[in-house]
């Protein structure tokens, strides 16, 4: 979420160009790649700004065309949560891929999905806060993960998931 520095008090001013700019310098390291498994691959860059949606697209079916013949590859949560967002932000799946992974359409409590469905953004968003708790981000289990991401993309609050992703789908260095 950005923030135009002309709607920061003056008395704030370089408190926030100061963490902004460190904020977004962490932001943009301390991943690392591996290409072998799905939602460690180039393809979190997505999420990251770094890829056009053509090029995602085409990238995406060629992974999962060769966790297709890889009959050794387990699809995690965490690649699950990937191909989702994707697929949220209209990114184009082939069917022939469709079968890879199974969702769970019951993983997101009864109480935000009412909130989602009646398009209450702030109640979703605080009852989602509330469920993540004092936690540390990376701490919190796949399963609950992917139910506050499935939440997000539902609400198409698109930075705040994208933020999330780039802190708990890729290995840290």
């Amino acid at each position: 979420i950005e923030i135009d520095v002309e709607e920061v008090p003056s008395n704030f001013t370089s408190f926030y160009r100061n963490n902004i700019n460190n904020f977004n310098e962490k932001f943009k390291r301390n991943i690392k790649l591996n290409n072998k498994i799905l939602h460690q691959s180039k393809l979190i860059n997505y999420f990251r700004g770094n890829y056009s949606n053509k090029n995602i697209e085409k990238d995406l079916n060629e992974f999962l065309k060769k966790i297709k013949r890889n009959k050794k590859y387990f699809f995690s949560k965490k690649d699950i949560i990937l191909v989702e967002s994707l697929k949220a932000d209209g990114i184009k799946v082939s069917k022939k891929y469709k079968n890879l992974y199974q969702i769970n359409e019951l993983d997101i409590p009864t109480d935000i999905q009412v909130l989602i469905n009646n398009e209450d953004l702030g109640g979703s968003l605080l009852r989602i806060v509330e469920v993540i708790g004092q936690d540390e981000i990376k701490n919190i289990d796949d399963d609950t993960m992917y139910f506050i991401i499935s939440a997000l993309n539902q609400l198409n609050v698109d930075p705040i998931r994208n933020k999330l992703l780039i802190k708990v789908l890729p290995l840290k260095v």
